[in-house]
Formats: C-alpha cells, structure tokens, sequence
C-alpha cells in the first residue's frame, strides 16, 4: 500500500534496507522469506507522539516494555515525549535517556528535547545532541511541568526556527483550566463528565490561536498535538490556508469515542485534552479525510490502574496506552469505510515521516528507505484483551472492543520483531535524527530534505 496506490509485489531487504520490489516470480533469493499471501504490506507505523515513561517512572513503563508493546501493534518507530524524570530539557537529561534507549528499544526511536520555564539556553545544544524536536506543554501535566510565560516561549520559538526543526505543543490554556477544576472542585463534582467540562473546546481554541500566532511571528514550524475540537481544527484550517507551517495530529480515542460514555468508562477515558462530544469527532473525521489533520497518533500515556481509581475524578490520573490498540482500530475504522486505506498509510506513516524530518529514509516502501513494513490482515477479527498487552498497563477504555484489520507482521530495518502476536525481544531499536543521519554523525539543522 503506497497513500496513492495499490499492488501486488514481492519486497527484497538487505542490511536493513528495501533494495528490490520486483514480481513475485523475481524475488531475490533470501534467507528469510515472509509469505504476505492476502495481507497488505504498509510503510511502518510511526507513532509520532509516544510517553514512555523511561526515566524516572519506569513503575508505569519502560523503553523495553514500551517498544515491545509498539511491536506488538505494528508500529515500527515511535517519538517518545519529554516529560520524563529529570524532565528532557538539557543535554545531561538526554544523554541519559538515550543510554536508557539504546539498552532497551525493540522499534526504532526519536527522542523530544523539552521547552519549558528557563529552557532557553538548552534548545540548541538539543538539536546538536540529536533531538527529533520539541515540545512544550501549554498546559501542566504529568511532572508538573510549568509552562512557559508568554514571552519566554516566543524567545524559544524564535531560537528554534533556524534550526528547522519543529516545536509540538500540548495546546491548552492552563489559566482557564486550572480556575474551571477548582470551580468543580468546589461545587462537588466527582464523577467523570466533570473532566470534559474542565476543558472545554474553548481551552484548547485558545492555546491553538496562540501557537499559531506565536509560530507566524517566529517562523517556527509547529505542530498541535492530539488535536481534539471541532473549534481547534478551525483555527487549524484557517492557518493552513494561510500557508504557515503548521501540522497536528488527532488520536484513535478522540475518533473512536465520545463524551457520553465517561458515564461508562469513567477516569478509564480520561485523557488531556478531554474527549469530547460526537460532534467535534465528525468534524475530527473531516479534517482527517479533507487532509486539514496530518496524521494518527497515540499519546500512549500508561498508568498504573490504582491511579485510575480515586473517588474523585480529578484525582483520577490523565492516560492511557494505546500503543497496541492503534492499528486495529484505525484498520476497523477502514473496514468500516470512515476513512480509506491509502489515506491511512498516509497519515500513519508518510506524513509523521516528512514532518519530523525522516522521509524517505521512514515513511514509504522504496528502493533504499529503511525496510520498515507493517504487515496486516484486513481480515482478520479479534477483541481486544488488555490483560495480554506488552505495555505494563494491562487495562484500557477499549478493553474488550471488537476490531476487524490485524498486525500481523512488524519489520523494522528488515528485522522481524513481530511475527503472528509473538514479539522478538532483542533490543535492536535506534536512535533516529531528522533526515535519517545516524546519531552524532551531524548536526540535524545542517540538512534538509528537498521533500
């Protein structure tokens, strides 16, 4: 499957990368032969928004669990967040976060350097390090993190702009927010609905409007994280009709599900920013369709379940995995006719690939990218069973679900990490730069991709 095309063709890897794709009856000899007989063969998943958890709160997960649990849903590369302990936001923070990689990862990785309060002088010696980019939480979250005042984060943006690399931000107004749970707060409320109130769709409209100007003014390429409101995909539209450089993703939850089950689900689906009503999911699937969104996320975000289990909803913790529930779902939403498969390839695969500076290297099935493939059966039924996940969360909001469209094969650099639900343990996940150098080889902002 290519995001234009699709045919029938026998895949030749060697030393890790695509060097044939030739009719079956022409393959190159192997020593290793995958029958892909009534499967389809897609460029690898990247997930470009991943929380691994390693260092710090390796109670919730780690590279090893977390990459195991990428595998095992068919995703090939993910870029792992910064909200660690100690928070990426120096090289010392990330030096030691890429020695926890480099022991650990199953799938290839990307690590984001952090841009919060007193991050400034730390945002270039980042990219020389290696970073995938940045992200700055316009809203606390999981580390206390403080966001950055207004002033310091236009200097941050202004700094990062002529290292061509790309800034994700978390796009809530913490002000709002903040004023909104304490009103709850203190009228009672506990159960979960009183989550997605706290965050309405104006929370998330405003922050949007602000990253964008912020991104105008400084030539910053930016990217909206988990883009969850129908509010916040206009300002996206309008932006893009503008030409800024501006991408966002959206998420399975916000596509899947909808304000109405936190009565069923209750803090299982809590989530930053909250999911919200059936109406912002339509206009979700729009933006997905329309090209408006660029790409498929997780925010794989595991907890341990006790912290899921508070009386009161806002000492529920925000998160949930969904690493291995990705792919199958979005596979259902295909079979289902919500979206086409080119188009997921698409945004599942090329578009996180050219936006993080990867593509062609990641992203496509050519002669001489990277022989990243993920293998799957549109076929295929199961029902989701959290208590088999390779993530340390063993529980999910989608525990149970029915899906239609299966991982059956993950290859990563021609080496196969999951065949059939079995995943391969060995630690053979690398470290990737933009425009797909090796670490330390050069600086990311020296080089650019002509596409």
């Amino acid at each position: 499957m290519t995001p234009s095309q699709i045919y029938r063709a026998a895949i030749s890897v060697k030393d890790g990368k695509i060097v044939a794709i030739t009719s079956t009856e022409n393959a190159l000899a192997a020593d290793i032969e995958i029958d892909a007989s009534d499967l389809y063969i897609l460029p690898g998943v990247i997930d470009a928004h991943v929380h691994l958890r390693d260092p710090g709160y390796t109670n919730k997960e780690d590279f090893s669990t977390g990459t195991a649990s990428a595998a095992a849903g068919g995703v090939t590369c993910v870029l792992d967040m910064p909200n660690n302990s100690p928070p990426v936001k120096d090289v010392a923070a990330l030096e030691r976060k890429i020695s926890e990689a480099g022991k650990k990862a199953i799938v290839d990785y990307g690590l984001y350097g952090l841009l919060t309060e007193g991050s400034l002088e730390h945002v270039a010696p980042l990219a020389r390090k290696g970073v995938i980019g940045y992200k700055c939480y316009m809203g606390e979250t999981v580390g206390k993190i403080p966001p950055p005042s207004d002033g310091e984060l236009l200097d941050q943006l202004s700094t990062v702009s002529p290292l061509n690399l790309r800034v994700a931000v978390h796009a809530e107004n913490d002000s709002i927010l903040k004023y909104r749970i304490a009103r709850l707060r203190e009228s009672g409320r506990v159960d979960a609905h009183a989550h997605y109130e706290s965050r309405p769709e104006v929370v998330e409209e405003e922050a949007i409007s602000r990253a964008v100007l912020f991104a105008a003014e400084t030539k910053c390429k930016l990217h909206i994280a988990h883009l969850s409101s129908a509010r916040g995909v206009a300002i996206l539209e309008a932006a893009k009709k503008r030409r800024e450089p501006v991408t966002a993703e959206t998420c399975p939850h916000y596509l899947t599900l909808e304000d109405s089950q936190y009565s069923t689900l209750g803090a299982l689906m809590k989530m930053n920013p909250s999911i919200k009503t059936r109406t912002d999911q339509a206009a979700l699937w729009t933006a997905l369709n329309l090209g408006i969104i660029d790409m498929i996320s997780t925010d794989h975000s595991p907890h341990m379940l006790e912290e899921k289990e508070a009386p009161v909803i806002f000492d529920c913790i925000s998160g949930f995995p969904g690493l291995e529930t990705s792919v199958p779902l979005m596979l259902t939403h295909v079979n289902a006719g919500r979206i086409s498969l080119n188009r997921y390839v698409q945004v599942s695969s090329e578009n996180p690939a050219k936006a993080w500076g990867l593509f062609p290297t990641k992203g496509c099935i050519e002669i001489g990218s990277d022989a990243d493939l993920t293998i799957v059966d549109m076929n295929a039924k199961a029902r989701v069973d959290a208590s088999k996940f390779c993530s340390k969360a063993k529980w999910s909001p989608f525990d149970g679900f029915e899906v239609q469209g299966i991982p059956k094969y993950t290859v990563v650099r021609g080496c196969v990490v999951m065949a059939n639900g079995q995943v391969e343990k060995n630690p053979t996940g690398r470290m990737v730069i933009p425009h797909g150098f090796a670490y330390g080889q050069a600086p990311a902002y020296n080089l650019r991709l002509g596409s």
